[in-house]
């Protein structure tokens, strides 16, 4: 301003932190130069953001200022979110467990939110040490890169923890467990392709597993589980070799002989959702876990919307029959069975010794009532009472 005053100078220290929170760390600090009152702000800036390799003039120089910038924070200062967004163009240049010390770090700063998200080419997992991650404080967690052991994995010490992303990850862990969590989501990481690792979270609400590597986790019971989207792709190792929905009996197929069903376990993936009320399961034709544990999962006695893929056809619609019979309040399914039709259904109180028989191209519905059905893109139509099978001619009126 002309009159050279300094307004912004003049601001409350909250709103001064809350501005500075929003800049990358590099920049907060360089604030310092302003003026007096600048001089030490940037100590207790509530939030962390270093991004990497860009502008550096070496790894080494951004690991002495993310060194510098942790173990100078003000004591006391709150700390709300941490963010490390680290992308190289070749492996990662640190040390082994560098990555490793930042995470810690950060929790014994009380980081409320802790983001770490390493990117490297070729993309190779950055380990993790053998010991628990414990905080107090932390609520959010994000991995994106890293490689986990059974010590990490288990977040019992992070009492207060409720949201968990892990993406392009290598679990390495046969147990993952918090009986806080209430949010999950792992996408593309990579699971034992030899073991089952075996995942309870008796608080999770929600629950994402999408095109992960390796054998399907074993799930255990998840109490409060609310909605669950599931991916099972080309990746998944539940997969015969021959194209088979139950054991081929081939000692020469990996997924079939090689089961890693441990005895105490008859279900494996799907007894662990049967308390979803919204569930949606996608899967690889030749992937066959879903059928397999259909064998032997209890009822899903809240469920009310259910997306299937067409995983559910072959080989004989045995899997669509069993949902529409161990469903009891289903209200809403949707089927995509081509890339271009969804069928869905709305399903009322299933009819008494009422069952429908499919042949060719027509959709079978055992033992219920059909009172809405769209195709993709439409509104739903309601027909109240109405029963039966339907052809593609039927379902083009809509």
């Amino acid at each position: 301003m002309a009159s050279g005053a300094d307004r912004i100078s003049d601001l409350p220290d909250d709103v001064i932190h809350h501005v500075l929170s929003l800049l990358p760390s590099r920049d907060a600090v360089r604030t310092c130069a302003l003026a007096r009152r600048w001089r030490d702000l940037w100590r207790s800036v509530p939030a962390v953001r270093v991004a990497g390799d860009r502008g550096w003039a070496s790894f080494d120089a951004l690991a002495r200022f993310v060194d510098s910038l942790l173990r100078l924070r003000r004591g006391g200062a709150a700390l709300d979110a941490c963010d490390f967004d680290l992308r190289f163009d070749g492996a990662f240049p640190g040390e082994e467990l560098q990555g490793d010390t930042w995470i810690r770090r950060a929790l014994r700063r009380q980081v409320r939110a802790l983001r770490f998200a390493v990117s490297t080419h070729p993309r190779v997992p950055i380990p993790l040490s053998d010991s628990p991650l414990v905080s107090h404080s932390l609520t959010t967690l994000e991995l994106r890169g890293v490689q986990g052991n059974d010590q990490v994995l288990d977040f019992s010490s992070c009492p207060s923890l409720v949201d968990l992303k892990m993406k392009d990850c290598y679990v390495g862990g046969l147990e993952m467990w918090s009986p806080s969590l209430k949010h999950l989501s792992i996408t593309y990481c990579v699971f034992y392709c030899d073991y089952r690792t075996r995942m309870d979270f008796p608080s999770l609400v929600t629950f994402k597993f999408n095109t992960n590597t390796g054998r399907t986790p074993l799930l255990e019971t998840m109490p409060s589980l609310a909605t669950a989207a599931v991916r099972l792709d080309h990746f998944c190792h539940d997969r015969c070799a021959n194209g088979w929905y139950d054991d081929c009996g081939d000692a020469g197929c990996k997924g079939c002989h090689d089961y890693y069903r441990p005895d105490e376990y008859d279900c494996v993936f799907l007894e662990g959702l049967t308390e979803a009320t919204d569930l949606t399961l996608l899967a690889y034709s030749k992937v066959y876990l879903f059928n397999r544990d259909l064998k032997w999962c209890s009822t899903f006695s809240k469920l009310k919307t259910l997306f299937l893929n067409a995983w559910f056809v072959a080989p004989d619609l045995s899997a669509l029959a069993w949902f529409l019979q161990h469903a009891p309040l289903l209200e809403r399914l949707f089927l995509r069975v081509s890339k271009l039709l969804i069928l869905c259904v709305l399903v009322s109180t299933p009819r008494i010794n009422k069952t429908q028989a499919v042949h060719g191209h027509k959709y079978v519905f055992d033992g219920t009532d059909i009172v809405s059905l769209a195709l993709k893109g439409s509104q739903f139509s309601t027909y109240v009472g109405v029963s039966g099978a339907f052809t593609d001619s039927t379902l083009r009126q809509y």
